[in-house]
């Protein structure tokens, strides 16, 4: 059986995303030392964003260097949002490297755990 978390993040707050990847890389290197088959899929929305954009990551190394460590680990962006920010400030959003985008994290949120996944809020 395949163990599988998604890990919600929406708010911009630099102290609360150091936290939540802490946590994130914590929980990839528990699932490698156990040998689980492990899937973690983080969705950003809303303030969340910031964490993925080129642009405004504080921590686009640290999401680099995992994403390179754990091909289990996925980031994926919430397309409604990007397009927000596109009609409200005309701002064009540009994701990390890796990153994907699902047409919007709450849809998301909800097929994964229909689908069985652990869901976290951060």
């Amino acid at each position: 059986a395949q163990t599988r978390v998604l890990i919600h993040l929406a708010r911009d707050d630099t102290a609360q995303l150091r936290q939540a990847l802490d946590d994130i890389e914590g929980l990839l290197k528990h699932y490698r030392e156990t040998r689980q088959n492990a899937r973690v899929e983080v969705v950003v929305n809303g303030g969340g964003l910031e964490l993925v954009r080129t642009d405004t990551s504080v921590f686009a190394g640290r999401i680099q260097r995992l994403q390179r460590e754990y091909n289990n680990l996925t980031f994926a962006a919430c397309q409604n949002t990007i397009d927000r920010l596109a009609e409200d400030l005309g701002t064009s959003v540009q994701l990390l490297p890796g990153v994907i985008t699902i047409d919007s994290g709450m849809a998301e949120i909800m097929r994964r755990q229909s689908q069985g996944w652990t869901y976290l809020q951060v």
